[in-house]
């Protein structure tokens, strides 16, 4: 297993901790200082799709805006390698963000899959001279989005669930030509919501598509993350840790807002790895006890203390390595 730690610890779309310097160059430098100094050679990037508006930001969080800063991917790394970090081991990109790029670019919700293959096509060219192995994908766009594009129409929505799993196979093909693994991923809040990966599953290529599992998001839809990584365990090319305590007692995967609720008494969904309520020495177990070798990404997503949440990311997966081999030795 390898250990990634992904710099979806920062949120650069909304209010939180330095919220006015995240789009500035020198933020991201002093963060990229801080994972090799706490023992993390390879990280993940979360990236969105390019648009005028994001390509001009000071952070690596599309192609274009590392092309604007560095000249290209190559040069990004050889800065990178610079600090101490070996390549970008994983990028993940989501529906979701290829959704909101729509109000930007005015593309019709009809070429809405083939804007994002073409998304998707762009960040494999990037993760090959990246050094990186995994393209990390969320399928879909949120369930509350849906809602509204199609007003509710079921069919639709199932039609958009059916175009979905054939367009994860097409990059699914691509991926594979380029030596990239794909894997997709969970959140509580889109059609891949809980026990409906199972069924999404079913509509691809597998020999194309991987699943890492995610137990935060897993957990918060209701169903046992343990379970599943039991089940999906040996497919897996790279599996999500991330951390909650939050219960969603309101629904809110419904809304336009789920990874912020505005109602209820919980409202905080992500936190720092080992701060939450997830099981990860039984998960960690598993994936020892299935050879697991892929890339384990740390994502203690949104965090409200980053230089602490970077710490805290190493004391966390330096205490399952060690209470793991406790018991072996046991």
């Amino acid at each position: 297993m390898k250990a990634v730690a992904s710099f979806g610890i920062v949120n650069p779309d909304t209010s939180g901790p330095g919220a006015f310097l995240r789009a500035a160059k020198w933020y991201w430098d002093d963060l990229t200082d801080m994972f090799p100094a706490a023992g993390f050679s390879s990280i993940m990037i979360p990236m969105v799709p390019n648009t005028e508006n994001v390509s001009r930001n000071g952070a690596p969080i599309c192609t274009a805006s590392i092309k604007t800063r560095f000249g290209t991917p190559e040069k990004y790394l050889q800065y990178l390698n610079d600090k101490g970090v070996e390549n970008i081991e994983a990028i993940t990109i989501s529906a979701q963000s290829q959704f909101n790029s729509l109000f930007e670019t005015g593309l019709p919700i009809e070429k809405f899959f083939d804007a994002f293959y073409e998304h998707a096509e762009d960040t494999v060219e990037a993760l090959q001279q990246f050094k990186g192995s995994t393209l990390l994908v969320s399928p879909t766009p949120g369930i509350g989005f849906l809602n509204q594009t199609f007003q509710g129409d079921e069919a639709k929505i199932q039609k958009f669930f059916d175009d979905a799993a054939e367009c994860m196979n097409r990059i699914g093909e691509n991926c594979k030509k380029n030596d990239i693994n794909l894997a997709i991923r969970n959140e509580y809040w889109t059609l891949m919501r809980g026990a409906e990966i199972n069924d999404f599953l079913k509509k691809v290529d597998t020999n194309l598509v991987s699943y890492a599992p995610d137990p935060a998001h897993l957990h918060i839809a209701g169903v046992n993350p343990v379970e599943y990584f039991k089940t999906y365990a040996k497919q897996a090319k790279a599996v999500c840790f991330t951390d909650t305590k939050f219960v969603d007692e309101l629904d809110v995967y419904k809304t336009i807002s789920p990874e912020f609720p505005q109602d209820g008494r919980l409202q905080r969904v992500y936190y720092d790895l080992g701060y939450g309520d997830m099981d990860f020495e039984k998960i960690y177990g598993i994936l020892k006890d299935t050879d697991f070798d892929g890339p384990v990404i740390l994502d203690s997503k949104y965090s409200l203390d980053i230089p602490k949440a970077i710490l805290r990311m190493r004391t966390f997966w330096n205490n399952l390595e060690k209470n793991h081999a406790a018991k072996e030795v046991k």
